[in-house]
């Protein structure tokens, strides 16, 4: 199983929502939409919601290489103009600025968490700590430091790849 089967994106056509409504409670779908765009489920505290943030500077860097990679956009400006068409809002997938604002506006909710991608490499171990803890799972210490470790070597295995398959072809080093 691939991870768009185990973790399925909401908005993706493929693996589509015939997955994810196969899969048994509770489960864990990822997705890229607007706050606003999300079912009413997540607006109302019956699910809840684990946002990522990520700092715009190394973003837009990944989200360049993404949009170079990818067959349906196949991006060939150059950094520069891609870092001012996504400063100014004009990027696919609608403003960053106003996608992170929409969940920052909700952080304080019950069914909300809101993380920053870099505070996971800072310290892994006190954001698994708030992530069990928000999903309401009961944890001893030990499970803890080995899920810390099993992340670490996941995390690892990730970034010393040669190549991920992203798109029409692989892009290394994500």
């Amino acid at each position: 199983m691939n991870i768009d089967e185990q973790l399925p994106v909401l908005e993706y056509p493929q693996p589509g929502l015939d997955i994810i409504k196969e899969l048994t409670s509770p489960r864990l779908i990822k997705s890229h939409l607007p706050y606003r765009f999300l079912p009413s489920d997540l607006h109302n505290g019956n699910s809840k919601v684990i946002y990522m943030a990520r700092n715009p500077k190394d973003l837009v860097v990944s989200y360049y290489q993404f949009h170079r990679s990818l067959r349906t956009m196949s991006y060939r400006g150059t950094f520069q103009e891609f870092c001012r068409r996504f400063m100014n809002d004009k990027l696919g997938y609608g403003s960053w600025f106003d996608h992170v604002q929409e969940f920052w506006d909700h952080h304080l909710d019950s069914n909300v968490l809101f993380l920053k991608y870099e505070d996971l490499h800072k310290d892994l171990g006190t954001m698994v700590e708030q992530l069990v803890r928000f999903l309401g799972v009961s944890y001893d210490k030990a499970q803890l430091e080995s899920t810390v470790e099993h992340c670490h070597l996941l995390i690892d295995q990730c970034c010393n790849a040669e190549a991920l398959p992203i798109g029409r072809g692989t892009l290394g080093y994500i």
